[in-house]
């Protein structure tokens, strides 16, 4: 089930946050504890923004979405962590195997072409990316072959400063940003939005 995929991808990522000590999340300070709550807020956002999309029989795109090379940022350059999404060699193959049938020339190419493309519709249909009433089909191609091909060869870092996007309550003491971070009202604490463009 691609809606419960999107969650089950953000709840080991939250608990993390949660639980500290990190460098950046030690939870013993002010701004750790400001920084855990805007963290939090992204994955709501993002698991949000991905559910959508699923909903709207678009699952291919979440899946790009959500395994996007993550970089989040505390502001002034700090980076705060990295999410990215280990690619095994048979994640890999159809990237691989589109570069071999390039070199090879234009006889490989159609018998390539086709191979691979089966390769990934199978992979897309087993993920529940497959509707038939899918809204755009140049968008499933282009969250298909970002996510297939792409990423496989290069996955650059898409950064989100938490800074430019979220605010904490200027009253906010750090028992109550504890408590909302520990019991997960962090978004009653945490003002802004994060919109991807895709």
């Amino acid at each position: 089930d691609p809606s419960k995929a999107v969650g089950d991808f953000f709840d080991p990522l939250s608990e993390r946050v949660r639980s500290g000590p990190t460098p950046h999340f030690d939870l013993a300070s002010t701004e750790s504890l400001r920084r855990a709550a805007c963290t939090l807020k992204l994955f709501d956002d993002l698991r949000s923004h991905g559910e959508k999309l699923v909903a709207e029989e678009r699952a291919m795109e979440a899946i790009a979405l959500i395994t996007s090379n993550w970089v989040i940022l505390g502001g002034a350059e700090l980076p705060l962590m990295t999410i990215t999404a280990q690619r095994s060699w048979r994640d890999r193959a159809p990237a691989a195997g589109a570069v071999v049938m390039g070199l090879l020339g234009p006889l490989a190419w159609i018998p390539g072409v086709l191979g691979i493309n089966e390769v990934i519709m199978r992979r897309v249909d087993m993920y529940g990316g497959l509707s038939k009433k899918t809204p755009s089909g140049l968008d499933l191609a282009k969250a298909t072959f970002r996510h297939h091909i792409a990423r496989s060869i290069y996955a650059s870092p898409w950064k989100v400063d938490l800074q430019e996007v979220y605010s904490v309550q200027g009253d906010a003491s750090e028992d109550d940003l504890r408590g909302a971070i520990v019991e997960g009202r962090h978004m009653d604490l945490v003002s802004g939005s994060f919109r991807p463009e895709l």
